[in-house]
């Protein structure tokens, strides 16, 4: 065991949160949009996971990388993904039902293909990937080796959480919210469903041992979400 640990997660987790939000704030809120920001970001995170996995020793095993319940694994993690994105948006569409829907201005004007591109190629390779190996490979496995599966899944989860400050802040900036009222408990929202996301994620990884599972519900949530928001902002 590595002398330091509590030292060497906290710096790795101060440098996640702190790289996260600057390349968020380079990046911007344009979802469909490929840029330069969004590039650097994806390459940037896989770095810091690189050089963080070989300073702290940390095996392909603890970080859930391997063929064990491979397609299991992934399985399990689309049907999460999945039926956790049909779930948010039916409340999106009761909502605009109730009098109360919800815009995303990136998705004004958007080509279907756009759309769609980034559901199926930019989702996973930046986002998905990256961040899965980040969080519930390098993380949770450094937070494993003292900690319980449960409480390593909430600490990781909050760092999860901590890395998406200034894309939550810029993605509420673009939709119809403009009024305190609706701004604050949709933040509130926005921060504790990430929370629970994180959560879920770190469990299918413990459960399925295999970052197959969190890696493909994270894309497929993303990827169901994005389309179906897409359609229902159409409509």
């Amino acid at each position: 065991m590595p002398t330091g640990w509590g030292w060497r997660v906290a710096v790795i987790a101060t440098i996640l949160i702190l790289f996260g939000n600057a390349a968020g704030l380079a990046a911007g809120p344009n979802v469909v949009t490929v840029s330069w920001a969004t590039m650097a970001q994806t390459v940037g995170t896989l770095l810091i996971v690189i050089v963080a996995s070989r300073w702290c020793g940390l095996t392909l095993a603890e970080a859930g990388i391997g063929r064990t319940n491979l397609l299991r694994s992934t399985l399990i993690g689309a049907g999460i993904g999945l039926g956790l994105a049909a779930v948010l948006l039916l409340a999106l569409e009761v909502g605009a039902q109730l009098g109360t829907p919800i815009t995303y201005q990136p998705l004004h004007g958007a080509s279907i293909s756009a759309v769609l591109t980034h559901a199926l190629v930019g989702l996973p390779l930046q986002t998905a990937i990256p961040e899965e190996l980040a969080f519930r490979g390098l993380v949770l496995g450094l937070l494993m080796r003292k900690l319980t599966p449960l409480r390593a899944a909430l600490v990781t989860s909050a760092i999860f959480v901590a890395w998406h400050v200034v894309v939550q802040v810029q993605t509420l900036a673009v939709t119809n919210f403009t009024s305190p009222w609706q701004i604050v408990p949709a933040m509130g929202l926005a921060f504790a469903g990430l929370f629970a996301g994180g959560v879920i994620f770190a469990l299918l990884r413990l459960r399925t041992r295999n970052l197959a599972a969190a890696v493909v519900a994270h894309w497929l949530f993303d990827a169901a979400f994005v389309t179906g928001l897409y359609f229902l902002t159409a409509s």
